[in-house]
């Protein structure tokens, strides 16, 4: 797809939900992926996570979110994970930053405020898909949720935008999945953003 399709699907803006706390270490080193953060602070890799944890990298802190939506589907995992345990689909997660298309999806964003304030890092959609294009995955579900009845998912269920439209719209249908064409529920980056790029792609300040 180009970037007029990308943003067609995801809206002007994509959006990244996080912990006020995180945004003084987001400011100096921009915005890293969960792993990568493990490996700053020489922490060994923890997930899913039960509970938030707070990660030491160098002169900065991280609290990572717990994985709880996750945690959920234990007990039924094998039925809607592909060629995953849960644990290591918690940990394909953490090789990524995830994003909201278009508006801030609310019920994402509420679910930090027991843990304080959260701040919304809103991003032009066009930039980051010139920027970043060969590091940009779409999703129909919220890969990291597994409450209720979870969808099926597997490694196929991340479309990358170097593929058409078409190859998202039916990727779930051409697996017997859903007879309806998709829409872009998530947007994730297998890449971090140094600060000095946040500062470009950001469209509003933090």
């Amino acid at each position: 797809m180009d970037k007029a399709e990308f943003v067609k699907l995801v809206g002007a803006h994509v959006h990244h939900v996080t912990l006020g706390e995180n945004l003084a270490g987001i400011r100096q080193v921009g915005l890293r992926r969960p792993n990568q953060l493990f490996e700053a602070s020489k922490t060994r890799p923890v997930g899913p996570r039960p509970d938030p944890i707070l990660l030491t990298c160098g002169n900065h802190t991280a609290r990572l979110n717990h994985q709880r939506p996750l945690i959920a589907g234990r007990r039924s995992a094998s039925s809607f994970l592909d060629d995953h345990t849960l644990e290591s689909w918690a940990e394909q997660l953490d090789r990524r930053i995830f994003f909201w298309p278009g508006r801030v999806r609310k019920s994402f964003a509420n679910s930090l405020t027991d843990r304080g304030q959260n701040t919304v890092i809103s991003l032009s959609s066009s930039d980051f898909f010139d920027r970043f294009k060969h590091s940009i995955d779409l999703a129909p579900i919220n890969t990291g949720s597994a409450t209720r009845r979870p969808s099926p998912r597997g490694d196929w269920i991340y479309v990358p935008v170097t593929q058409s439209v078409e190859d998202f719209r039916t990727n779930r249908i051409k697996r017997g999945l859903p007879k309806t064409r998709d829409k872009v529920v998530e947007v994730s980056l297998r890449a971090d953003v140094p600060s000095e790029t946040l500062n470009r792609l950001k469209a509003v300040d933090i």
